[in-house]
């Protein structure tokens, strides 16, 4: 009889009974700030139609369709394991939308191929919510405003809040002048040598250059407004000026930084873009943006914002900080 293999596959991911007691109690926290601030939650399906994901267009570029988990329904249509939270609560927000606004909350899994050697789980545990059709100004500040509070129900001692913004980012790769993938690419990994070299190799103006050369390295709000204002650069300034703004307001909940070199992590951002940090972990514990552009694709005209936490590195990080505490 053939011995049977109890190994699992490398790319999945099981949580020790710790994991799952912490994140249930987690959930338990989140659950309820959600509902006091009137977030529904809602379950979309594991399933969605391939073209969900593959038709819309975002930015000039589609999702990632070799990282999808694809199956052939008997009728021989193609369909795929839920590759994120968004689309799909975009899709529902779309079909059953009876208000102005919608607010949704949801707690699921999203399942990505990933490379082994990468050391990543192709299975990630989410919680997340989403705003639907309120005003701009509102919706930032009010997803702000929550994420902040959501980082306090965590658990987690040590953590930054970050924001940035996709219209500089892309701003910067117009003035780049046809080098956006080397300039995002140096801007993901905050190459400071490479940023330099780029920089010397580059006839950029004198003010872009003084800017890129401190986008890594200066957190000091005058400054970075006087960097930003050399460049006359009317998109870069409004854009900043945004972010200004909004860590003025929040500094009294938490003290926010800017990061003018921070990279859209999916295409569909297109303006406010936040990540939050923990000492204890090697990844954003959260990270989210405005998105409006994706309702365009389903013949709707409204604002669009929302966050996620994922679980698995904050879980991994509160055995961290707990182990250090052991330690001290």
């Amino acid at each position: 009889m053939e011995k049977i293999n109890y190994l699992l596959p490398e790319e999945s991911a099981e949580m020790t009974l710790n994991q799952v007691k912490s994140l249930r109690q987690i959930e338990g926290r989140l659950r309820k700030l959600f509902s006091l601030k009137n977030y529904q939650e809602v379950m979309p399906p594991s399933f969605e139609y391939t073209q969900l994901y593959t038709a819309l267009e975002s930015n000039g570029k589609t999702f990632n369709q070799e990282k999808m988990f694809q199956f052939i329904k008997h009728e021989g249509q193609s369909i795929t394991l839920r590759y994120d939270f968004t689309l799909p609560l975009v899709r529902l927000y779309s079909q059953i939308k009876d208000s102005t606004s919608a607010r949704y909350s949801y707690f699921g899994k999203i399942f990505r191929k990933e490379k082994r050697h990468k050391g990543r789980s192709t299975e990630n545990y989410q919680i997340g919510i989403e705003l639907f059709g309120e005003s701009a100004d509102k919706s930032e500040l009010e997803i702000l405003s929550l994420a902040l509070q959501v980082i306090e129900q965590l658990g987690l001692n040590k953590t930054v809040f970050e924001i940035g913004s996709a219209k500089f980012f892309q701003r910067l790769c117009q003035l780049a002048d046809g080098s956006t993938e080397l300039l995002t690419e140096l801007l993901l990994k905050k190459d400071l040598s490479g940023l330099n070299a780029f920089i010397e190799k580059n006839n950029f103006s004198k003010e872009l250059r003084g800017l890129l050369k401190e986008i890594f390295i200066t957190n000091e709000l005058s400054r970075l407004e006087n960097l930003v204002t050399n460049t006359k650069d009317d998109v870069l300034i409004s854009s900043f000026d945004q972010l200004k703004e909004f860590s003025e307001k929040l500094s009294m909940i938490k003290p926010i930084i800017i990061d003018l070199g921070m990279v859209p992590k999916m295409d569909y951002y297109t303006d406010l873009m936040f990540k939050a940090y923990s000492s204890a972990a090697n990844q954003p514990i959260l990270s989210g943006g405005r998105y409006d552009q994706l309702l365009s694709n389903f013949q709707e005209e409204a604002f669009a914002i929302g966050f996620c936490c994922h679980m698995d590195t904050i879980l991994k990080a509160l055995e961290r900080q707990e182990l250090e505490e052991d330690n001290d």
